[in-house]
C-alpha cells in the first residue's frame, strides 16, 4: 500500500490571486495531486504526493505542512 506525505496551501482573504495560482501550478509540477479545495474568503486545497520509498516511515508520521500565500 503507497504512503503519501501531504501539504495544505492557504490564500487568506485579500491575498494575490496570481501568487496563488503560481504556487499551485509549481506543486502540481513537483507531484503533488490536489484532493479537497474548501473556503470563501480564505481558500484551503489539500494535496498530496507519494512518498518515496526511504521517506515512507518518516513522511506516515509528520503532520500535514501548511503554506500561507499572501
Amino acid at each position: 500500500m503507497p504512503t503519501y506525505e501531504y501539504r495544505l496551501l492557504q490564500r487568506p482573504e485579500g491575498g494575490t490571486i496570481g501568487r496563488f495560482n503560481e504556487q499551485i501550478r509549481h506543486l502540481v509540477a513537483d507531484g503533488w495531486e490536489p484532493l479537497m479545495m474548501s473556503g470563501d474568503a480564505f481558500v484551503n486545497i489539500l494535496f498530496r504526493r507519494e512518498a518515496s520509498g526511504d521517506e515512507a516511515p518518516e513522511m506516515a508520521a509528520a503532520a500535514a505542512a501548511a503554506e500561507t500565500i499572501a
